[in-house]
């Protein structure tokens, strides 16, 4: 699958989840908040850029606490920003990919972003967008889902297929400190969480994957509906979490300055 169409895969999928997205995302909400808790600390930025708003709820956070800042959030996603200007005011909202942005050199002081970026089509250069635009000084906190999210998902599915699938991860901690070490960034803070969350069963956790507009990772090969079947029951049968099963989301955290 080539990586245009991928990207338009998932600029589709994140617009035409808007309107649910907020029903399905209180995971990425309260990841946003230990996000927004980080930023704060700084001080009063002139402007402030978010990356990959979505619906806007750790845009709106940031201009209810720095409401003399122009703040700005940058989607990709025409239903994204659609919805945020329904609840949001005083807030401008452009339609931009974050691997390009439409932004003089030193725009901004703070550059923020919540789980956005492991959809870049090149880490590094998505970084050096991010530096580019930063004040002298000026802060870089951003958040992404790792390597090892749902690798419960991805054992139970290469299982049941006996290895026949080959799935584009999402990057891994090393894979985001190179990124970050080839746009400039000088030693920029790098760490990680795991979050471990209840499901009914695989099935819900792929819908849920689909309510928030995440699209199944791309992959090479084709699954029938009894090797379905079979990661369903061997998800099951491996990873029984509560009264359900479990899905683990590692959250990758940056912290850097220009």
């Amino acid at each position: 699958m080539q990586r245009q169409n991928i990207n338009n895969k998932i600029q589709r999928a994140f617009s035409q989840s808007a309107g649910q997205y907020d029903l399905h995302s209180s995971l990425h909400r309260e990841i946003a908040d230990k996000l927004f808790s980080q930023v704060i600390q700084e001080s009063k930025p002139s402007a402030l850029l978010d990356v990959g708003c979505g619906t806007g709820y750790l845009t709106g956070k940031l201009k209810d606490f720095f409401p003399q800042s122009l703040v700005i959030g940058l989607d990709f996603a025409q239903g994204m920003l659609e919805a945020s200007r329904l609840k949001h005011e005083n807030i401008t909202w452009i339609l931009a990919d974050g691997n390009n942005l439409p932004f003089s050199k030193g725009r901004f002081d703070i550059v923020v972003s919540n789980l956005a970026y492991q959809w870049a089509e090149d880490l590094s250069h998505a970084f050096s967008e991010a530096k580019r635009v930063l004040a002298s000084n000026g802060v870089f906190a951003c958040t992404l889902f790792g390597y090892n999210t749902c690798h419960e998902l991805f054992q139970s599915l290469d299982e049941a297929s006996g290895g026949a699938l080959q799935f584009l991860r999402l990057p891994d901690q090393g894979k985001v400190r190179k990124a970050l070490a080839d746009s400039g960034f000088k030693n920029p803070k790098v760490d990680c969480e795991h979050v471990k969350i209840e499901f009914k069963d695989m099935h819900e956790l792929i819908t849920w994957f689909k309510s928030i507009g995440a699209p199944h990772l791309p992959r090479e090969g084709y699954l029938g509906a009894g090797a379905v079947s079979r990661a369903a029951s061997i998800y099951r049968e491996k990873f029984f979490y509560l009264q359900g099963v479990g899905a683990t989301f590692e959250v990758i955290r940056v912290y850097a300055k220009e």
